[in-house]
C-alpha cells in the first residue's frame, strides 16, 4: 500500500525492544500480499520473534477500498490479525505507533498475565458518548485474550456501532461494545513519552485520498507520514515537502493528493516536533541533520498560530 514502507520503520523501532517473551510479529497488509511493494524487504525475524505477513483477500480489499474509510481498515486488519494469532495473549500494535522504551512490552505483557484481563489499555477511552469515569480503554498498544474472542464473539460485533446505552446514543468504538459485552477491562496507563502515536494518521491518511473535508485543521497528524516514510527507508516526499515548505509554500504532497497546513495549529506543530525528537533520540541518539532540517522548513513556513507568513 502507500503505507507500507512504515512498516518497515515499525520494526526498526521493534529492534530496539526486549521481545523475549513475543511469539511471533504478525503483519496485516490492506491487500493481497502480491501486490505489497515490501514484501521482500521484511526481514524474517526481529529481536528473536519471527514476522510472518498476511493480507486481505480479493474480496476484503475490494470492499475496503470501496468504502474507503479508516475505521474499516483498522477493524478488519485487527480481526485478520487476531484470528490467524496462534496464542492467547495478543497485542494489537498501531502502524503508527512506536515504543520509546525497550522494555515496554514486556511490562505490558506481564501486567496482562498479572491481571487476568480480557482486554487492556495504556489510556483511559473518552468521547462519543462515553467518559473515562465508564472504565472503557483505547485499543492502541491494547492486549487482549484472543482466545475469548474466538470462542465468545464474531469478528463484526468488534466493529464501531450506534446503540443506546443507559437510555442515550452513544458511538461504541472499535472493540467498545464486546468490552462491554465479554467485561474484563483492565487500565494499565504508560507515561506518553514511553510511546511515539501520531493518533488517528492512518485513518487520515484515508480520509486524505476519499474525503478531505473529514480531515481535522491542517490535516492533524498527516504531515507526520512524510517522515515515517523516511525513517522506513522511502525519502522521496519529506525530500518533496522539505523543498516545498523552503520555498515559503504550505502545501506539501501527501500520497497522491497535496495537503494544505496552512491551518495547522501551533500547539499541533510543537506536539509533533517532540514526538519525532524523541523518536529520533531513540532510534539513533539525536535528530538526524536531513530530520533537524525538515523541522526547520515545518517551522519557517508556519507562523506561530498555524497560518502562512
Amino acid at each position: 500500500t502507500g503505507l507500507a514502507g512504515i512498516a518497515l520503520a515499525n520494526l526498526r523501532a521493534l529492534e530496539r525492544c526486549d521481545l523475549g517473551q513475543c511469539a511471533e510479529l504478525l503483519l496485516v497488509f490492506d491487500r493481497p500480499l502480491a501486490e505489497v511493494h515490501v514484501l521482500n524487504e521484511l526481514p524474517e525475524s526481529v529481536g528473536g520473534a519471527p514476522v510472518r505477513a498476511l493480507g486481505y483477500d480479493a474480496r476484503q480489499a475490494r470492499t475496503s477500498r470501496q468504502i474507503g474509510w479508516g475505521w474499516v481498515y483498522s477493524w478488519l486488519s485487527w480481526s485478520v490479525g487476531i484470528g490467524a494469532a496462534r496464542t492467547r495473549a495478543v497485542c494489537l500494535h498501531d502502524l503508527d505507533a512506536m515504543p520509546l522504551a525497550s522494555d515496554l512490552f514486556e511490562r505490558l505483557y506481564e501486567e496482562f498475565e498479572r491481571s487476568g484481563a480480557t482486554f487492556q489499555g495504556v489510556r483511559p477511552y473518552s468521547g462519543n458518548g462515553f467518559v473515562e469515569a465508564d472504565g472503557f480503554v483505547t485499543t492502541y498498544e491494547m492486549f487482549l485474550d484472543a482466545l475469548v474472542l474466538r470462542e465468545r464473539a464474531k469478528a463484526i460485533e468488534a466493529f464501531s456501532r450506534f446503540d443506546k446505552r443507559d437510555g442515550a446514543w452513544v458511538d461504541y468504538d472499535t472493540f467498545l461494545y464486546l468490552e462491554e459485552r465479554l467485561g474484563g477491562r483492565h487500565l494499565f496507563e504508560v507515561d506518553p513519552e514511553e510511546l511515539f502515536h501520531p493518533s488517528q494518521l492512518l485513518c487520515q491518511f484515508t480520509d486524505h485520498l476519499n474525503d478531505p473535508d473529514r480531515l481535522p485543521p491542517g490535516g492533524g497528524n498527516l504531515n507526520l507520514l512524510a517522515y515515517l516514510l523516511h525513517l522506513g527507508g522511502e525519502s522521496a516526499q519529506l525530500e518533496a515537502a522539505q523543498r516545498a515548505l523552503e520555498a515559503g509554500a504550505t502545501t506539501v504532497p501527501v500520497g497522491s493528493r497535496d495537503l494544505d497546513l496552512a491551518a495547522l495549529p501551533s500547539e499541533r506543530l510543537d506536539w509533533q516536533q517532540t514526538q519525532v525528537e524523541r523518536l529520533e533520540t531513540f532510534l539513533f541518539d539525536g535528530v538526524r541533520p536531513e530530520v533537524a532540517a525538515w523541522l526547520a522548513a515545518l517551522r519557517s513556513a508556519l507562523s506561530p498560530t498555524g497560518t502562512r507568513r
